[in-house]
């Protein structure tokens, strides 16, 4: 029974990362289930059970990629020990995250509204709940002892990882070619910097 589930797992990654590589090369609209059947080897009676849809499919994949990121941000939060490694290290773990799946970032960032428009279960707005959550948990004991500066709540993220990300869209667009982690440490000082009270 065991291995079964992780056999339907290791097929609904392998969809996933087909399906990216499809809308990837022709975008939502322009992938079709059969071309998802093709590259990833999976039946469409798999695909159906797994996903229902290709439009699920890309909401799926928008939230795997955000969730994947979020579990190694949390994992990461868990491990720091003051505010200026916490910081930090949600820059570390933004960039890392990009430069480590460059196609899914693609598809995260310039995907989103797409993906919004069709995400009827609203897994994108629970999704981003939980994570807003997870780092006011993280941020309200430092904010209250002074280890952080005290900012309107809907300006920590743009602070913190809004000049990364600024640079990781024209990145991964090509429109810079240094790779994006030569400047962690320039990102992760800055952001400390426009928080360190």
């Amino acid at each position: 029974m065991k291995k079964r589930q992780s056999r339907s797992e290791e097929r609904r990654h392998e969809i996933l990362m087909a399906a990216l590589s499809c809308f990837s090369e022709f975008g939502i609209s322009g992938s079709t289930i059969d071309m998802i059947k093709e590259r990833s080897g999976a039946s469409v009676g798999s695909l159906y059970h797994h996903f229902g849809n290709k439009e699920k499919i890309a909401v799926a994949l928008y939230t795997e990629g955000m969730n994947d990121h979020y579990a190694r941000l949390k994992k990461a939060l868990e491990e720091t020990q003051s505010a200026e490694l916490g910081v930090k290290s949600i820059v570390v773990t933004f960039i890392n995250w990009i430069a480590d799946n460059p196609e899914w970032a693609r598809f995260v960032f310039y995907s989103r509204s797409q993906v919004a428009q069709i995400d009827k279960d609203e897994a994108l707005k629970q999704g981003n709940r939980e994570h807003w959550g997870m780092l006011k948990e993280w941020f309200s004991p430092l904010v209250k002892c002074g280890a952080v500066k005290q900012l309107p709540p809907e300006c920590y993220s743009s602070i913190i990882v809004g000049p990364a990300q600024d640079y990781a869209r024209r990145w991964l667009s090509g429109r810079e070619i240094t790779d994006i982690r030569e400047y962690i440490d320039v990102f992760s000082d800055a952001a400390w910097l426009a928080l360190k009270p």
